[in-house]
């Protein structure tokens, strides 16, 4: 039989096995029955109605019932209704005349079928509001001695009632004490045993600080007449004040608790770090003169490693799903790391011990720093992630501030080829740890060379640099500028030769007469002194050298030749065909303005060869010229 069919319903005749069945989903009720059902229950239940004539099982039963019903909105616009509303909050203990009914099955059963309405229709909020359901349930939530069910259960109705609803939370804020009544349900919890039910300890905590993080977030938005006149920043300072009495007991909440396996970033400790969050960068500060520094960036470091070992620990982003228990893991990390970030940028000792685990001094550099299972490679490949861009980014901060905010500090840490992406998006040029040169001595260098090649076509400047080498002859000198040599001095050895360095010979020197020998200086070209920092470094690499675009150290050349010993012609000719083809791909997709080497070289050889014609041409000529005129000496 079907409840709402029964006449003599006051009286409970067939009305418990009725309840009975649809409260244990014993019976379906199809969409033609649902509505009828739903408004006898209603008027049943509503205050004054009969079923105020029935046992506490019975009543029981009728709002177990109404809440399996009320799980979809199809049929159930009954419960919808300010009629419906005021009902469940009449059984549920939020209404006056039933306060004393609080935390009976009854009332949990309501306080449930409150939540799913607020939850499912959001225009049942102002509604809930209106009738002061969310200061009512603010106020029984300073009740120490409630169950857990109830504590969670009044959490998540102000959770819910505090999403986009600014004037709810101020009203809760400046006259109900939403702070302290938030800290007796965490203190509770943290000092609770656990009791046995399915409202677990991580279930109360994590509903309490969803509702606490919406708290936060609101707060500094609200327009008080007291704080017109105040800047963002000083509001932001007062609501870090407002709430910093919670802290502790948030902290404690993190570093007490175990965090769950094998994936730690889970509630509720990702929600405690949801609130840090709010806290502002002044609140966060006094972190680091705590006690519970160490220990707190200990857990916190911790938690983060565990996440991208279990998450994000191969070098291939597509070997993972991207998720967290069905949630992205690039909106989880990101604000464990901004916390983290936070911390760092207090200073002080909280820095340091971040810096020692997270860039440690003494990392292996064998081989690229981003390559390998440790903590700190794990935390560089996500600079140049493309799958995870949030995560990126705020790692990318928080290296960056863990390092002074000294581009060169982290570098030499990361890796240039890591963190070139970081720096260009922050218009941060390139380190001079990485160019090998500070600017000012690259321009000194660039007007001396510009001295030394002044009469050479500028397609072979580069190349003769590169190429010069001191006289094996004579000592290193300083560099005579090209201008200063006589026009008449003239180097037939380096005519003979072809050689871009000319050296001094007397016999191979003609002066003109009334000039004095001394006068003649020979263009000894530019020595390793003289040489750019970059190209002194490449000259005279060791071991220890540092690439500064990998961060490991260069290979050994000795080992190099030894395995270029150990390769074949044909192996030698495939690997330079393999490079030749890089090349190639390089220019064809607009990745760089590359040209074949091979070609680049040919081209090269004869301009120089262009270049040394005409000029050994010209010296023919000023020869002859000379013994036209003064004739053969």
């Amino acid at each position: 039989m079907a409840y709402h069919t029964i006449h003599d319903r006051a009286s409970g005749k067939n009305v418990l096995s009725a309840l009975q069945n649809i409260a244990t989903g014993s019976i379906v009720v199809d969409y033609d029955d649902r509505k009828p059902t739903v408004d006898a229950l209603i008027q049943d239940l509503k205050e004054g109605g009969v079923a105020r004539n029935w046992n506490e099982r019975e009543r029981t039963l009728a709002v177990q019932a109404l809440k399996t019903l009320g799980r979809s909105t199809e049929g159930c616009d009954s419960i919808f209704t300010e009629e419906g509303i005021r009902t469940l909050m009449y059984h549920s203990g939020l209404h006056k005349a039933t306060e004393v009914n609080i935390d009976k099955t009854c009332s949990r059963e309501a306080l449930k079928c409150l939540a799913n309405a607020l939850l499912l229709k959001p225009s049942t909020k102002p509604t809930f509001e209106r009738l002061e359901g969310h200061s009512q349930c603010s106020v029984l939530l300073k009740r120490s001695q409630l169950s857990n069910e109830s504590q969670f259960l009044f959490s998540r109705i102000l959770f819910l009632m505090t999403i986009d609803a600014s004037t709810v939370v101020r009203s809760l804020l400046d006259h109900y004490q939403a702070v302290n009544n938030v800290g007796v349900v965490l203190k509770t919890q943290m000092a609770r045993s656990p009791d046995g039910t399915m409202f677990t300890q991580s279930m109360v905590l994590s509903e309490t600080l969803k509702y606490l993080f919406n708290l936060m977030m609101w707060d500094p938005k609200i327009d008080r007449p007291d704080e017109a006149d105040l800047t963002p920043e000083h509001k932001t300072k007062i609501s870090g004040e407002r709430f910093q009495s919670l802290l502790p007991t948030i902290i404690s909440i993190i570093i007490t608790l175990p965090t769950s396996q094998p994936n730690p970033l889970e509630p509720p400790h990702s929600h405690a770090i949801h609130v840090i969050l709010n806290f502002p960068i002044s609140a966060s500060a006094l972190l680091v003169t705590r006690s519970q520094q160490a220990t707190l960036l200990s857990v916190l470091l911790q938690i983060l490693d565990d996440t991208l070992k279990h998450s994000l620990n191969t070098d291939d982003e597509a070997s993972t799903d991207g998720m967290s228990n069905g949630t992205e893991l690039d909106e989880i990390v990101p604000p464990l790391v901004i916390v983290l970030t936070n911390i760092a940028s207090a200073g002080g000792e909280a820095r340091k011990a971040m810096k020692a685990r997270l860039l440690p001094d003494d990392v292996d550099r064998s081989r690229p720093l981003e390559k390998g299972d440790s903590f700190s490679a794990r935390l560089i490949r996500r600079l140049t992630s493309a799958r995870f861009p949030q995560i990126k980014e705020t790692v990318g901060q928080l290296l960056f501030v863990v390092c002074n905010e000294d581009p060169s500090l982290l570098t030499r840490h990361v890796g240039y080829g890591n963190a070139a992406g970081f720096l260009m998006n922050r218009n941060l040029g390139v380190p001079a740890s990485v160019s090998g040169i500070d600017s000012e001595d690259e321009e000194e260098e660039e007007e001396d060379e510009d001295d030394e090649v002044v009469d050479m076509p500028s397609s072979s400047k580069k190349s003769s640099d590169v190429n010069a080498t001191p006289s094996p002859t004579s000592p290193l000198s300083p560099v005579t500028p090209m201008s200063a040599v006589s026009s008449f001095s003239t180097s037939t050895a380096a005519t003979a030769t072809k050689s871009p360095t000319p050296t001094t010979s007397s016999s191979a020197t003609r002066t003109a007469p009334g000039t004095s020998s001394s006068s003649s200086t020979a263009f000894a070209g530019p020595t390793i002194e003289s040489a750019p920092l970059n190209r002194r470094m490449s000259s005279t690499s060791s071991t220890c050298a540092v690439n500064p675009i990998t961060g490991a150290y260069y290979p050994d050349p000795s080992a190099i030749r030894t395995a270029m010993a150990d390769m074949t012609e044909e192996e030698k000719e495939e690997e330079a065909g393999r490079l030749l083809d890089l090349f190639d791909k390089l220019r064809r997709t607009g990745v760089m303005d590359v040209r074949n080497p091979a070609l680049e070289a040919g081209l090269k050889q004869r301009e120089r060869d262009r270049y040394y014609d005409e000029r050994e041409r010209k010296e023919q000529e000023e020869e002859e010229e000379l013994e036209r005129i003064y004739g053969k000496v």
